[in-house]
């Protein structure tokens, strides 16, 4: 089952692509693409790091979280 999250959705709004997140995270665009597509589930560092990226409480990008 894919996990849920609202990743690219902040993403677009901010106006951001991966390469703009992977600057600010350092988490590789190709690892935040299957992220955002949910095959792969973030670790809490990796939360914590695109919530900060994304100026977004992480609830919000994770509702599951």
């Amino acid at each position: 089952m894919r996990d849920k999250n609202r990743i690219k959705e902040f993403r677009f709004f901010k106006k951001m692509t991966q390469d703009d997140n992977y600057l600010l995270t350092n988490i590789w665009p190709a690892r935040i693409s299957k992220i955002e597509r949910g095959i792969f589930r973030p670790t809490s560092k990796e939360k914590k790091l695109l919530s900060k990226a994304l100026k977004t409480p992480i609830g919000e990008i994770f509702p599951e979280a």
